[in-house]
């Protein structure tokens, strides 16, 4: 079983996640993202019979697919063994996954869509009306899906570092997590009966927004890696 001082040090980064202090919160959410990995990963390494269950977390409920938020959402589900999906008829988007990395998962989408649309409202005027906007969000979405994605190849292909008193896991460790993650969830779908379509990707009615939006999007801090306890950078520069 997992060290109990490990799962208590997770359960106080996660309710100091909940602060309204934004530098704080995402700190910490981010430094339990990283422990939460290793912590699943010796689980995933017991066998099945240890493994944590499936389960569904909505997110938020849009009248319409709003691409941006679809996109970005994906992208913070595939790169922590979850599954994204919006529920047609009621408009629900919400996440398929075990309850830990759920959380994870959430408190980087009210993160980074928070970002993504502050930094929207700083750009409105000028001539920028909502075309420019809807593309901005959809670039910054499609660079922070980018970046998420490569980092989970880089955690499959180099492992992940040691931090503090928690071991390394090597690359091999970590794609059998994602695997045993996949399966799972598309077991469960399938318990359910649930019928799955994929989107293709929308137009965008603006290519000044768009690529102002991925420009921006490369810069927003993602805190995937982070500082030691105590040694946590503070957000800052990306507005």
């Amino acid at each position: 079983m997992a060290d109990t001082s490990i799962v208590e040090r997770i359960k106080k980064l996660l309710a100091l996640a909940t602060s309204s202090n934004e530098n704080e919160s995402t700190a910490a959410a981010e430094k339990a993202s990283l422990l939460l990995a290793q912590y699943n990963l010796s689980l995933a390494d017991l066998g099945p019979n240890h493994q944590e269950e499936i389960d569904e977390n909505s997110v938020e409920t849009t009248s319409k697919f709003v691409t941006w938020k679809m996109m970005l959402l994906s992208g913070i589900a595939d790169a922590n063994g979850c599954t994204a999906m919006r529920n047609t008829y009621n408009g629900s988007m919400f996440l398929v996954g075990t309850s830990t990395n759920l959380i994870v998962c959430k408190h980087l989408y009210e993160y980074l869509s928070s970002a993504i649309e502050k930094r929207a409202k700083y750009r409105k005027g000028n001539g920028r009306g909502l075309a420019y906007l809807n593309a901005f969000r959809v670039g910054c979405a499609t660079r922070l899906r980018q970046r998420l994605l490569e980092q989970k190849q880089e955690m499959e292909e180099s492992g992940i570092p040691g931090s503090g008193d928690v071991a390394a896991t090597p690359g091999i460790v970590v794609r059998s997590m994602f695997e045993k993650n996949q399966q799972a969830i598309a077991d469960y779908l399938d318990g359910r009966g649930a019928k799955v379509k994929t989107r293709s990707g929308s137009q965008v009615s603006s290519a000044a927004g768009f690529y102002s939006g991925y420009e921006v999007g490369d810069k927003i801090s993602l805190h995937k890696q982070v500082q030691p306890q105590g040694d946590m950078k503070q957000l800052n520069g990306c507005l």
